[in-house]
């Protein structure tokens, strides 16, 4: 990755940090990554690595390819690929969008929420 390109992720770095209302210091302890490492990274002097993309994105949903390439996945696209995966990676991406939003404070998880949830679900025993 040259130079110009990296600092298009930068931006997109400091931008999406900016958007949060946090220091370089906070989105270093929020995504796990070493202050100089993160502050390299937004600087554009070191390049953002494919870990650190999937920190970021398992922390904010921000995927991967917006950071490197500055571009959002249609939906269709990415409904069409989770229709075709296994049961099990359902699951997993499932889990991955409640963590998602729970983090956010988008929903209650208590016992009682979830035992809502399950019975308008309409879920058979078997």
């Amino acid at each position: 990755m040259d130079k110009r390109e990296n600092d298009t992720g930068a931006i997109r770095l400091k931008r999406l940090r900016l958007s949060k209302h946090m220091t370089q210091e906070q989105m270093a302890e929020e995504i796990g990554v070493s202050e100089s490492l993160y502050k390299g990274n937004e600087s554009g002097r070191l390049p953002i690595s494919k870990k650190t993309a999937q920190l970021i994105e398992e922390r904010f949903g921000i995927s991967a390819d917006f950071i490197f390439f500055g571009t959002l996945r249609d939906s269709k696209d990415i409904w069409t690929e989770i229709l075709e995966c296994d049961e099990s990676e359902k699951m997993r991406i499932m889990l991955k969008l409640i963590k998602y939003f729970s983090l956010q404070g988008a929903f209650d998880l208590s016992d009682e929420a979830i035992e809502n949830i399950v019975s308008s679900m309409n879920i058979k025993d078997k």
